[in-house]
């Protein structure tokens, strides 16, 4: 009998404190009815002085809006000197706000998608850490029985305001405070909106105003989180994309949401870790995501017209320039470690061409960490937001001849999925046909078709019945891409190692040793191009129950 998965121990550990109290599963459940009824969408901006004056007399924060009385709130975050907690991805926060005290637990689940986040929130009597734990003896063992103690505290000062319009009341926060965390104190200055009411074009309508105004970029985690990862150098993990779920019978509409509002999330939420110390993944994962966004929005000109998402497009193929220089000098990085170095025979040059290529590195990372700081990268996010609240698109024939689908209704995106996974399908298969006798530039042409084949099926695999079928599906075109994209990989690399042989004459010994050794891990990276092309014709169409297609 096969075993079953093991939960993650910070999941059991939550799981265990939530069923250790009848009293405080009560409690939890409580406190998260109220919260979900209560809590809308949130944006957070982090800003400066300035900016916080300047958006404090904003026209749309101040058109409409009632004031709310100062509030000042102490928050701490707790560990152990070890961490036990946060390599269990669990949060310990404890906050005081109007003399009472209140402890939110959060904690990781990877078995969602998107390893989306549980919490719950209890009073308590105090955030005296003795006494704070009494209500939970799971979470002491979790700990081993080693004390906790404050890894961080942040103090502030909230002025709240509550916008009133026709339909829409939204909550505004302006936090300014300042965070202590290793020995380190540093000042923020924070706005939130939150929709309590009404709808969420509303949201982003006013976060397109204010961005410009307060010079405000938005902020994935808090400044106390970000100082905490700093300060302990535990780093912050980068963040995969995630499929979004649809049901068999959505609407286009619904579909082009949750595909490109998946996309916008994994970009964003890799901002934080570019503040870490080894920030090539999360630009890679910055990279995956405008490529999938970019791929989502070329699929759906079939279905529907919209200049907000050709807008978008076009911005994200821009900082995917960006993101792209960085990515190639790290995989040239890589490679020269990893292959040629063992052959150089200590060869002077080669150390200072790795030099050279180190220094580009470090250049093109600072040069993307200003760009995703940059007012422009803010406002691309917020400009595509809006457009999906706002559904800012309309009906379109596609080439086909066929009829123009009604994205609202419903089953309309399982019928744009078939007809986009056929015609995508069909392309990459006659795009791979004789692929062993395909040029190098055919055979890039033939990956480009099949990873946006694979990313249509990614985008609407849950609209049908056949995860199993889906899965073999998906598996099959990520290896072709990988036998693909590794020659691709090379082939950037050559070019790259050219560039810097042609710009520094010492460098060049080197740098034709290293591009001779691409060439030959080209030869050697060949695969059996035919017996490739034999398995793609066996792939099963699983968005046609029944059915496979045939080049």
């Amino acid at each position: 009998m096969p075993r079953r998965p093991r939960k993650p121990v910070g999941f059991i550990v939550m799981d265990r404190l939530l069923a250790s109290s009848a009293s405080a599963q009560q409690a939890a459940r409580s406190a998260l009815r109220s919260r979900r009824s209560g809590e809308g969408p949130r944006i957070r901006f982090g800003t400066d002085r300035a900016g916080m004056t300047a958006a404090a007399r904003c026209e749309s924060l101040t058109v409409g809006a009632v004031s709310r009385p100062t509030r000042r709130i102490r928050s701490v975050i707790f560990d152990t000197a070890v961490d036990d907690l946060g390599k269990q991805n669990i949060v310990l926060r404890g906050y005081e706000m109007h003399g009472a005290a209140f402890v939110e637990l959060s904690w990781a689940r990877p078995v969602t998608p998107g390893g989306a986040r549980g919490s719950i929130e209890l009073r308590v009597p105090t955030l005296e850490v003795g006494k704070m734990l009494g209500f939970s003896e799971p979470l002491r063992r979790s700990i081993a029985g080693r004390p906790l103690e404050a890894r961080s505290v942040a103090e502030t000062e909230r002025r709240e305001r509550v916008l009133e319009r026709a339909q829409t009341r939204i909550a505004v926060c302006f936090d300014d405070g300042f965070v202590e965390c290793g020995g380190r104190r540093s000042n923020f200055h924070e706005i939130e909106l939150q929709l309590l009411e009404g709808a969420e074009e509303e949201l982003w309508s006013v976060a397109a105003e204010l961005a410009p105004r307060a010079k405000a970029r938005l902020l994935p985690m808090s400044e106390a989180e970000l100082a905490l990862a700093r300060a302990t150098g535990a780093g912050i993990a980068p963040v995969k994309g995630r499929r979004p779920k649809l049901a068999p019978d959505a609407s286009l509409d619904e579909a082009i949401v949750a595909t490109l509002s998946a996309c916008l999330d994994q970009f964003v939420a890799n901002w934080p870790a570019l503040q870490c110390l080894a920030p090539e993944e999360a630009i890679h994962q910055m990279r995956v995501a405008l490529r999938r966004l970019r791929a989502g929005v070329g699929l759906l000109r079939r279905g529907v017209a919209s200049q907000a998402l050709e807008t978008a497009s076009a911005r994200a193929r821009d900082i995917s320039a960006t993101l792209g220089a960085a990515r190639n000098l790290d995989v040239l990085g890589d490679m020269l470690v990893a292959g040629p170095l063992a052959q150089a025979n200590g060869e002077p040059s080669f150390y200072a061409l790795l030099d050279a290529v180190e220094r580009r590195r470090i250049e093109a990372h600072t040069t993307v960490a200003a760009l995703v700081a940059a007012p422009q990268t803010t406002q691309f996010v917020i400009d595509l937001r809006a457009a999906l609240a706002a559904k800012n698109w309309r009906p379109l024939p596609d080439e086909a001849h066929h009829p123009a689908l009604d994205p609202s209704t419903p089953g309309s995106a399982k019928e744009f999925a078939v007809r986009s996974l056929d015609r995508l399908h069909r392309r990459a298969m006659k795009k791979s046909r004789d692929l062993a006798s395909l040029t190098p530039e055919q055979r890039h042409d033939a990956r480009i078709a099949f990873k946006k084949a694979r990313y249509a099926a990614e985008f609407f695999e849950s609209l049908f019945d056949a995860q199993g079928k889906a899965r073999r599906y998906l598996r099959r075109t990520s290896a072709l891409q990988d036998k693909l994209g590794a020659f691709n990989d090379l082939t950037v690399a050559a070019e790259l190692l050219r560039e810097f042989g042609d710009a520094e004459a010492d460098l060049a010994p080197a740098s034709g040793f290293a591009i001779g050794w691409c060439a030959h891990a080209r030869e050697g990276a060949a695969v059996d191009w035919k017996k490739t092309e034999k398995s793609l014709k066996t792939l099963e169409a699983f968005w046609r129950r029944g059915a496979r297609e045939e080049p």
